[in-house]
């Protein structure tokens, strides 16, 4: 089966950004952001790509092993994409993930073709 590398993308297509004052209300209202969205993004991400034949798993690897020459692997996680039932992923999608006191952001930031 094969995907336009735009479908794709629209399909990965992720980007949560919040911002608000500094404060312990805003801290913890990131802590839930973030623990929410890692509960749910696999859900997320596989309904997204279902009608397509495809499917994820997050990865429990370095995204710099995946973009080694790339500034933005160190504050990043890496999504593989398989074919529905296979075993070898396809392409790699890269969200940048940048948190701080006031600010959460994570959004799609590379589409990676296996070579």
């Amino acid at each position: 089966m094969s995907i336009e590398l735009s479908t794709l993308k629209r399909a990965l297509s992720i980007r949560l950004v919040f911002e608000g004052v500094s404060g312990w209300a805003t801290r913890e209202l990131i802590e839930v952001i973030e623990d929410y969205l890692m509960e749910r993004l696999p859900l997320i991400l596989n309904n997204s790509l279902e009608p397509h034949g495809y499917e994820a798993s997050i990865l429990d690897v370095d995204p710099c092993t995946i973009l080694p020459d790339e500034s933005i692997c160190k504050d990043s996680i890496a999504v593989a994409i398989y074919e529905h039932g296979g075993s070898k992923p396809l392409f790699y999608a890269i969200y940048l993930w940048r948190k701080g006191d006031n600010t959460f952001a994570f959004e799609l930031a590379r589409l990676v073709q296996k070579e």
